[in-house]
């Protein structure tokens, strides 16, 4: 038995609360497709593999963190794009995309995700303003927590051996998350009480901070730091409307 498209958009689009964001992107339906929904794939990126992906798995939906449009595109439609919209046009693919509320959420939203994973106790979505929200979390470690311990496991949920500028203590107590390319929120969060910053991404300046702060810096890249909260939706959905989901993963260094 399928599910209403629209009734999918309208419970996500509600649930991440997408109104009270000024984003670069749109967030919501961006391409529409059949009426009914079975079978939906997830995924980080909209991109042509992805599509692909998604063709090939039977998916009705396509839901990403990263969407197909962003504010500072061309308004043409190019090579690129054509290719991308000729696959879920031929397959009747519906894609939604959601950026900031997936990250900012305080219940399935990346950074909240990884506190929770992690065994931190979350204090709220409390930092790192990105457009007028704050999308960052904060965790305070509920028992000892030794910082090679903590990597293992990071490395062990992201299946990636992250890069770590070790220059703070040992013990981990207070640990800030902005994933995907948040390494500019760190400064931020060191004048919030952290002694630990989780991101995707890293920058030229970004040891020397660490170093000088006597902070400790991950990072896992920005694609695997950002799995957590789209894959999270997909079990959303599996209980809120019993569809089938599967994820289209695409690894990225970056």
């Amino acid at each position: 038995m399928s599910v209403f498209r629209d009734d999918i958009v309208r419970f996500l689009n509600d649930y991440l609360n997408i109104s009270a964001f000024r984003d670069y992107c749109p967030n919501g339906m961006q391409v529409i497709g059949k009426a009914g929904v079975k079978r939906i794939a997830l995924g980080v990126s909209a991109n042509l593999e992805a599509f692909r992906m998604a063709a090939a798995g039977e998916a009705d939906m396509l839901i990403t963190h990263h969407g197909l449009f962003w504010n500072n595109m061309p308004r043409e439609i190019g090579v690129m794009m054509k290719g991308r919209l000729k696959v879920l046009f031929e397959h009747d693919i519906t894609l939604l995309g959601y950026h900031l509320p997936l990250d900012a959420h305080p219940e399935i939203g990346n950074n909240v995700l990884w506190l929770k994973q992690l065994g931190f106790i979350v204090e709220g979505v409390n930092f790192a303003n990105a457009s007028g929200r704050d999308i960052g979390a904060i965790g305070t470690a509920p028992r000892r927590t030794v910082l090679r311990d903590l990597v293992e496991e990071i490395a062990n949920e992201s299946g990636v051996r992250p890069l770590l500028y070790a220059y703070g203590p040992q013990t981990v107590r207070r640990l800030g998350v902005v994933t995907g390319g948040g390494q500019g929120y760190l400064l931020e969060a060191i004048s919030r009480g952290c002694d630990t910053f989780l991101t995707g991404e890293t920058g030229e300046p970004t040891e020397s901070y660490a170093r000088e702060e006597g902070v400790n810096f991950i990072s896992i890249g920005h694609y695997n730091s950002e799995k957590i909260g789209i894959q999270a939706i997909g079990a959303l959905l599996e209980h809120q409307f019993k569809v089938e989901t599967f994820f289209c993963d695409i690894p990225n260094a970056i």
